[in-house]
């Protein structure tokens, strides 16, 4: 085809020339990637994200060799998360699958383990979401199994001691020492593990003289329960809290001994600190109680101080109850008494008191008026030998003038 038939034809065809422009341009792009490679800086995208909260410390109580695990509910953003995995650790910190309803995911806060072995355990809590999980929980209190298959729940003690080689949950039993308990903590069925036996005493109740002994099928190495101890007696501090069941703690001042020990409530009614003494016996441990610690007495001194002051050490500094001027006041009587047998006017000289001499009435003015009349007064004392006394109550520059009848 010749050039001037193409030109013809793209000209009256503009379908033909929108063909040819869209090969162009695909050559033409084809061409301009092959030909530049386009370079940049690394670019970092960010995004905010959600994050599993670590598992809440779960709370632990037993029925029979039953233990029920609870806790409160952990999120995911704002949003609950889909299960939990729960987790049982034995004394030695390995971890076991318990069984029941704590064995698969648990979608609710709560679960059951039943058929808990004899041993001492405790239970975490590991939250999930999706194909996520979060930090696992702190342990639970410890609970304790028996050989008898009764579960015990122990607190554990706060944490101000540092813990020693032996010290952990047990249960204590009751009975003779010389013979202690089934192992209340068996590594492997059908062993004679270390048991703690209570002889309370014939009253039933832990006191003073009471032991708790620590035993095996094997003596015991102490050095293993207290670095470096032959065994000899060593002063030890035991605590013994109520409640159901009640503790017992041994400590030597700085380190937890042994304990928490369960013991049953009948043999601690109430909160008690005893001296003790920590001794090896036969290859046992052995702690017997001494007296029970009291607590201080409130100090008496802040109150002895206020006894004299109360009492009255200025009171002798007081002039007017000296007893060393009994004459002030009758020194007073006989200047001031006369003046009370004043009266105004003239008495009358017939006029006579009645007789007895122990003072006379005031009579009335004779025909002489008087200036100023008055109320007259009446003597009721006066001396033996009458005085004329000049008076200044009349008020008129003349001396009144009183008569008192002789004897």
């Amino acid at each position: 085809m010749k050039v001037e038939q193409v030109k013809r034809l793209i000209a009256t065809s503009p379908a033909v020339l929108g063909g040819i422009a869209a090969v162009t341009l695909v050559a033409g792009a084809g061409a301009a990637l092959a030909a530049w490679r386009v370079q940049s800086d690394e670019v970092v995208l960010t995004a905010e994200t959600a994050t599993l909260s670590p598992g809440n410390k779960p709370v632990v109580t037993a029925d029979g060799n039953a233990v029920t695990v609870s806790w409160t509910p952990n999120t995911f953003g704002e949003r609950k998360v889909d299960s939990y995995r729960i987790k049982r650790y034995d004394l030695a910190g390995a971890a076991q699958q318990p069984r029941g309803s704590c064995e698969e995911n648990v979608a609710k806060e709560r679960c059951t383990d039943t058929g808990v072995p004899a041993g001492s355990w405790r239970y975490t809590v590991v939250p999930v979401k999706g194909g996520w999980t979060g930090p696992e929980s702190a342990k639970s209190d410890a609970v304790i199994v028996a050989a008898d298959g009764k579960a015990v729940v122990i607190p554990e003690p706060p944490a101000d001691k540092t813990a020693g080689p032996a010290a952990g949950p047990a249960i204590v039993q009751l009975g003779d020492p010389a013979t202690p308990g089934d192992p209340a903590t068996p590594g492997a069925a059908g062993d004679t593990a270390p048991a703690w036996t209570l002889q309370p005493g014939a009253d039933g109740v832990l006191g003073t003289a009471d032991t708790l002994t620590y035993a095996g099928g094997t003596p015991i190495d102490p050095g293993t329960i207290v670095g470096g101890w032959a065994g000899g007696p060593r002063p030890v501090v035991v605590v013994a809290k109520a409640g159901n069941p009640a503790v017992l703690t041994v400590d030597d001042g700085s380190t937890r001994v042994f304990g928490p020990l369960a013991v049953p409530d009948t043999t601690v009614p109430a909160d008690v600190t005893y001296d003790a003494t920590l001794a090896a016996a036969q290859g046992r441990i052995v702690v017997t109680l001494g007296a029970v610690r009291k607590p201080p007495a409130p100090p008496e001194e802040a109150t002895t101080p206020s006894t004299p002051t109360q009492s009255a050490p200025e009171t002798p500094g007081t002039p007017t109850s000296d007893p060393a001027e009994p004459n002030t006041t009758p020194n007073t009587t006989p200047d001031t008494t006369p003046s009370t047998t004043e009266s105004t006017g003239t008495v009358d000289a017939t006029t006579e008191p009645p007789a007895g001499g122990t003072g006379g009435t005031g009579g009335t003015a004779g025909s002489e008026p008087e200036a100023e009349p008055e109320t007259p007064t009446t003597e009721t004392s006066g001396p033996a030998d009458a005085d004329v006394m000049p008076s200044a109550a009349t008020g008129t520059g003349e001396p009144a003038v009183v008569l008192v009848a002789g004897p």
